[in-house]
């Protein structure tokens, strides 16, 4: 195991993909390459593609995995970028893709990136660290309802109107540079040292870090770019860690997996939708106790698996 990430359900996904010799693989996600390095020594004769937007990801993988490096190309570029940065290299198929979603064990431990709010570092959040907007801009810039309904839309949390008028109020005489400074504003509204104030400051730090990096608006087109990419019979395994994104991939692999949406009464399907999908996991699978017990941050993953259907 890697330890820049200890990789979640490893097991559950290298059965998921199904790996062949000869076949194509992409590990959307790269993290640590803890899921890449398991991919590679368990089926060394695949050929896989990793993709992740943080340099410090590339620059830690590429050490891990420097025995596969014939097997293996590592792609600085969000998973967004996943058909453009393939078709570069005249990739028009693969047989299965991973995605990880979510942070890194590395992302949240490392200080200076302002992941979380247990650790004071200046505002950023940013999985990309070249891009220039960042949580700094977000929490500064972004007008009371504006702020508001990315609290509210990307965390379901109840006081999201009276956090960000506490934020835009807290920011009147001097910007909110840190992630203590940010916290404290939230437990005005909140209070501390009770199990809900925590969780409404895990939420509201949550829908700002999505907010920052588009999360949910990519995770939708990867995912059906992915679709498109897979070559009959291929698998796309998604492991998600909280709910809006557990939505998006139900939703997405449930459409695909439908086929023609036209009402029972109608005897002539006139929308020409086809099934793309097979579901292989109706229910998503969650980590075992035995993991759990080794792995507290495996608690809240949900592997969701489908199958490109022959012919579509």
């Amino acid at each position: 195991m890697s330890i820049y990430h200890v990789p979640v359900m490893q097991n559950e996904c290298l059965e998921a993909l199904q790996l062949r010799t000869g076949a194509v693989y992409v590990d959307a996600t790269l993290g640590g390459a803890g899921h890449s390095q398991a991919m590679l020594k368990a089926c060394p004769g695949i050929k896989l593609y990793c993709f992740d937007q943080d340099m410090d990801a590339i620059r830690h993988s590429s050490d891990v995995l420097k025995d596969f490096s014939d097997s293996a190309e590592l792609i600085q570029a969000n998973f967004s970028a996943l058909r453009t940065e393939l078709a570069l290299r005249r990739v028009a198929g693969i047989d299965g893709i991973l995605f990880d979603l979510g942070l890194s064990s590395h992302q949240i431990d490392e200080t200076e990136r302002g992941f979380s709010f247990d650790r004071d570092a200046t505002l950023d959040m940013r999985m990309d660290q070249e891009q220039e907007y960042s949580a700094l801009e977000a929490v500064n810039q972004l007008e009371v309802g504006e702020l508001a309904k990315v609290i509210r839309s990307y965390s379901d949390e109840l006081h999201a109107l009276r956090i960000a008028k506490a934020i835009v109020a807290g920011r009147q005489d001097t910007q909110i540079r840190t992630t203590r400074e940010l916290a404290s504003i939230i437990e005005t509204v909140v209070g501390s040292g009770t199990k809900e104030s925590l969780k409404s400051k895990v939420r509201v730090f949550q829908a700002i870090r999505i907010h920052v990096n588009q999360e949910l608006q990519v995770l939708e087109q990867a995912l059906e770019d992915a679709i498109h990419l897979l070559n009959p019979g291929g698998r796309i395994v998604v492991m998600s860690y909280h709910s809006l994104e557990d939505r998006i991939v139900k939703n997405i692999f449930r459409d695909a997996a439908q086929g023609c949406k036209c009402p029972p009464k109608m005897i002539q399907c006139n929308c020409d939708a086809k099934q793309r999908l097979k579901l292989i996991t109706r229910r998503p699978i969650e980590a075992s106790a035995n993991e759990l017990a080794i792995n507290n941050r495996a608690r809240s993953a949900k592997l969701r698996v489908a199958e490109k259907i022959w012919g579509k």
